[in-house]
């Protein structure tokens, strides 16, 4: 009886997070996460056209006008709605853990966490993103010949650089937004894993009480 108590009140907690997530209030971080994901993607794309990547662009006629689409964009602008979706829901798993009934310290948590479950996105997305591509750039390949205790690294890096670079440069971009969206899966995932143990092991151990 108490554990349903105990799901019911989530529940009810849970109703009021999605509802204030329909408020302006709770779509503005949402936004300013979808313009940094976006920010990160164009850069992403910008930084492989340098290197030498094609972006196609399809035309798709709307009426009597044709309009270009490019499918690199298209498929950024889909890793950038996974990770808007994922950020959504580890926040909402952590938004009211160790909280308490105060108002007063939800408003200061809930831009804390915010942030912080943006870093906890981000970050592994944006390492595995352009990590490939810095290994095999010049200047890190540079580095570590130069340097005695990397010279090694440097060597196999080098190897690999040239395995992949029979790969045509479209299907490394393909690979790298999925290599970046996986891992940004698995880190919040996990968090998430985390989180649910956490309370379920509280519940657990009330019960038991």
């Amino acid at each position: 009886m108490t554990e349903w108590k105990e799901g019911s009140s989530l529940s009810e907690t849970y109703r009021k997070l999605f509802h204030r997530w329909e408020m302006l209030r709770g779509l503005v971080p949402a936004v300013v996460f979808a313009l940094l994901s976006i920010g990160i993607e164009l850069f992403f794309l910008n930084y492989l056209t340098g290197l030498g990547f094609v972006n196609l662009q399809v035309a798709i006629p709307i009426g009597p006008w044709s309009v270009p689409v490019s499918m690199a964009l298209m498929l950024s602008l889909g890793a950038v709605v996974v990770l808007v979706s994922l950020w959504v829901s580890v926040f909402e798993s952590v938004a009211y853990v160790k909280t308490g009934p105060s108002r007063e310290l939800r408003r200061v948590l809930y831009p804390v966490r915010m942030v912080r479950v943006a870093a906890l996105v981000l970050t592994p997305f944006t390492f595995l993103l352009f990590m490939p591509y810095v290994l095999q750039s010049a200047v890190f390949l540079g580095y570590a010949s130069s340097t005695s205790s990397l010279r090694g690294l440097a060597t196999t890096i080098y190897n690999w650089s040239l395995d992949v670079g029979q790969l045509e440069f479209s299907t490394r971009f393909i690979l790298s937004q999925l290599i970046a969206t996986l891992g940004a899966v698995v880190v919040a995932g996990l968090q998430v894993w985390r989180v649910r143990g956490t309370r379920n092991l509280r519940l657990l151990l009330r019960k038991k009480r």
